[in-house]
């Protein structure tokens, strides 16, 4: 695992670490469990190697706007969600497979619930902290996930992106990090589309 800095911990401006207060962020996908430290309040993954199969998001942007549900554990939950989509989406369910193992860790009953959303519009567009303990997001096509560092300064999630939140179910007394959906509405309709994952536990959450 590569190193990161919390604020509070740690050892700033070490090599693929970004810090703003209350967030962590870091090329190793280990920096999500710092979620789990009573300072952090988001913790981002940053993959700059991995992308997408093109194919299977095209596969999903082309038709209409959507969103599934499947819950369970991860792996069983990754292909109930996967039995939903399109034969040319299937290689979409590696990718989610995985996020869905990384979540379960931070969870008590290594449940997860899934939510994949093809969105064309603004979504919920005003800053919050969503009524869960822990909720992740990734963006695998379009605008990402924007969200405010403790001096109201404004950030956007790359594409592949994995971040978790701190939501106001979850019991430490951690700044909880506001965020939004883009605001899409005023780009040029080509622009609108946004591949989004949302992971949550089961049964918690809103």
């Amino acid at each position: 695992m590569r190193a990161f800095y919390v604020a509070g911990g740690g050892t700033p401006g070490q090599r693929g670490t970004t810090a703003h207060g209350a967030v962590a962020q870091c090329l190793g996908s280990g920096v999500l469990q710092t979620i789990l430290q009573p300072e952090t309040g988001l913790a981002i993954w940053t993959r700059p190697c991995r992308r997408p199969p093109l194919r299977a998001v095209q596969a999903l942007l082309d038709g209409p706007a959507f969103s599934l549900i499947a819950s369970g554990p991860p792996e069983a939950a990754t292909r109930a969600l996967m039995r939903q989509l399109p034969a040319d989406a299937r290689p979409l369910g590696q990718d989610i497979s995985l996020l869905a193992v990384q979540f379960a860790r931070l969870v008590p009953d290594r449940r997860v619930r899934l939510r994949l959303e093809h969105l064309r519009d603004d979504a919920c567009r005003l800053f919050h902290v969503d009524a869960v303990r822990l909720r992740l997001l990734c963006t695998y096509s379009g605008q990402g996930t924007e969200w405010l560092s403790e001096d109201d300064t404004l950030h956007r999630m790359a594409v592949m992106q994995a971040a978790v939140f701190k939501g106001t179910r979850h019991p430490d007394a951690a700044p909880r990090v506001r965020h939004r959906s883009p605001p899409v509405s005023m780009l040029p309709p080509p622009r609108r589309a946004r591949l989004l994952l949302c992971i949550d536990e089961t049964g918690i959450f809103q």
